[in-house]
């Protein structure tokens, strides 16, 4: 499991850097935690976590707000901040990417070696893993919520608008 600061972090540096206002990727980053919230009913990685559940969340929400551009703008930045959060997830274990329309979840194993020496070594692979779709309750989290790498690739996505708001006094 990509932990949830990360799960915040990363669509909050991406929104601010692509120069969204910080109230709306702070709302965009919080609502990309809701995939996580199956943990409540004692799965991980569920239906919350398809792309197919997520057209079929946004696009009536699109359809409602089409003609109120500030809640139309905010449905979309949710949207993107759910899809980094399925991304991320794609990359650490199998995931029900497609579901139902694939009972298969996807998985992309990643190795990467760099090696600075004398002689620079390279090593990387990358594959696509399919299996059967389990949704089944759990007995303990899959990793750890919260680990030190974990907690500083999020400060350091996160402090330049922390510096931001302290010099400002507010966050606007």
């Amino acid at each position: 499991m990509v932990e949830p600061l990360l799960h915040f972090a990363i669509p909050f540096a991406s929104l601010k850097a692509l120069g969204i206002d910080i109230r709306k990727a702070v709302f965009a980053s919080l609502v990309a935690l809701a995939p996580d919230l199956d943990i409540l009913f004692r799965v991980h990685r569920s239906e919350s976590h398809s792309l197919i559940v997520l057209a079929a969340v946004t696009l009536p929400l699109l359809v409602v707000t089409r003609n109120r551009k500030s809640l139309r703008t905010l449905v979309i930045l949710a949207s993107l901040g759910v899809m980094i959060h399925i991304a991320l997830d794609l990359f650490q274990t199998s995931t029900p990417l497609f579901w139902p329309i694939l009972n298969q979840s996807i998985w992309i194993s990643t190795t990467l070696d760099l090696h600075i020496a004398s002689t620079p070594t390279v090593k990387g692979s990358m594959e696509i893993l399919m299996q059967k779709t389990a949704i089944e309750p759990f007995v303990s989290f899959d990793a750890p919520i919260l680990t030190g790498p974990g907690l500083g690739i999020s400060l350091a996505l996160l402090t330049p608008t922390l510096i931001q708001v302290l010099q400002k006094g507010h966050w606007v």
